[in-house]
């Protein structure tokens, strides 16, 4: 099952689940139910019970799990019930395969049936069965020196605020950032939950300045803010970008009426630094990825998505937007190119290889010391592990540092950071495996 289309409008009462009848395995509702109201792509609304739900048994894991729930009005009368499944971050199903671990805890969602339309839910009882099953033999963890776990969970940005700290967030990847759940995280010290330093910049006066009223294209809109300024990018319902001032004004528009964006599904908005920042476009993992590269201030550096050379990987780019590195077929293999990114026909060979990463991995980080000197970090399959390995441009030479604490599925991604100081790379995915990592490159191999 999945819910792809379903976006998160507001919490419309808050209850807490009732205990798994007696004959149901040790399945139960963990924490307080939310009862929400969500939109589909028809703007019909739906509602759900969300969740989690833990495996209180100690050795034994539970596949096909199903939940039910019952609502019950302020008399306590039953209006409503449903059936549901356990879900990601974004409230997509989980694989048919999945089987709660032994003590795991998992988000759930149960969509609703109200036997009267103006029915009102006071509280939710929820019950899971599921099929008894072998617990899973857990990976074992990345024991490589320079590689330290910060946090745990689904996570899906990061934000430099100094050589020793960083901000990051837990939820779905394509979530407006100010529904995520931040944390401070100083390197030395425990994370705390904060509030995202930008968030109460997101007024209805913004939306109303940037046409996003809508809650369905505001939720579309990809808003991202500048992290180390006050300009923004976003995207219209037709996929328009535009750029604009932290209250929305002086907004840019960045392609000419005729660049066509509508039948381009934007996967990311990455920060290179000093506001520059690159775009990235693909339908589903195994497509081509087009992309463009320009500044906050609504300058484009590179050719436009539809003239761009596709990169069969999510692309990588200099800190000045100015170059990119792309993956492209080579003659039996894959190879990885520098290019100049507002010229077409520039491609220059740094590097070839049997098997490239999936979409889902992150792009290329290209790293620029004071002299000029170019070293671009990429993570990389190799024997059913996920290398770091780095390219010299001095030497042109490709040095493998080790090995990465990621654990991908199809439908998980993953992204990374450099620190300002380049010091450090952040590590981050979403999914069953998701994480947070600091890479201290001073404790890794050498890129030489």
């Amino acid at each position: 099952m999945s819910k792809q289309w379903v976006l998160w409008l507001g919490i419309i009462v808050s209850v807490i689940g009732g205990a798994a009848a007696q004959d149901s395995p040790p399945l139960t509702p963990a924490g307080t139910i939310q009862v929400v109201t969500e939109l589909d792509v028809y703007g019909e609304s739906l509602l759900f019970a969300e969740g989690q739900l833990q495996n209180v048994s100690p050795d034994q894991a539970y596949g096909n799990v199903l939940l039910e729930a019952t609502a019950y009005d302020a008399a306590d009368q039953v209006v409503g019930s449903g059936l549901g499944y356990l879900t990601n971050a974004c409230n997509e199903g989980l694989a048919l395969d999945f089987a709660l671990q032994p003590g795991a805890v998992q988000r759930f969602a149960v969509p609703l049936e109200l036997d009267e339309d103006d029915a009102v839910v006071s509280r939710v009882e929820i019950s899971a069965q599921g099929e008894a099953t072998t617990p899973a033999i857990a990976a074992e963890p990345v024991d490589e020196p320079g590689i330290r776990q910060l946090g745990s969970g689904e996570i899906v940005d990061v934000e430099w605020i100094d050589e020793g700290s960083l901000r990051y967030a837990e939820g779905c990847w394509r979530d407006l950032f100010i529904d995520w759940q931040w944390r401070e995280q100083p390197l030395n010290s425990e994370a705390i939950t904060i509030t995202h330093p930008k968030a109460d910049l997101v007024t209805e006066a913004l939306r109303r300045q940037l046409g996003l009223l809508e809650p369905l294209y505001f939720q579309q809109s990809m808003l991202h803010y500048d992290p180390n300024g006050m300009r923004l990018v976003y995207q219209t319902e037709l996929n328009v970008i535009f750029t604009a001032e932290r209250d929305g004004s002086f907004r840019r528009r960045m392609f000419r009426e005729g660049e066509r964006l509508s039948d381009r599904t934007l996967q990311g908005i990455y920060w290179l630094g000093n506001g520059n920042f690159l775009a990235y476009y693909y339908g589903a993992i195994g497509d081509p990825i087009t992309y463009f590269t320009a500044t906050v201030d609504g300058r484009l550096l590179s050719e436009t998505p539809a003239n761009s050379t596709p990169s069969l990987t999510r692309p990588g780019a200099s800190p000045d937007g100015n170059d990119v590195v792309i993956a492209l077929a080579y003659e039996e293999g894959y190879a990885y190119y520098r290019k100049r990114a507002a010229f077409d026909s520039s491609e220059q060979l740094l590097f070839t290889l049997d098997e490239l990463p999936g979409n889902n991995w992150p792009g290329p980080i290209w790293q620029r010391d004071g002299d000029g000197s170019d070293f671009i970090y990429l993570a990389l399959p190799r024997d059913d592990e996920a290398r770091l390995v780095c390219y010299n441009d001095q030497d042109k030479q490709l040095y493998d540092l080790g090995q990465l604490p990621l654990r991908l599925n199809d439908d998980e991604r993953a992204w990374w950071w450099m620190s300002p100081e380049k010091g450090s790379i952040a590590l981050a995915a979403n999914g069953l495996n998701g994480g947070l990592w600091q890479l201290d490159l001073a404790a890794l191999p050498a890129c030489e």
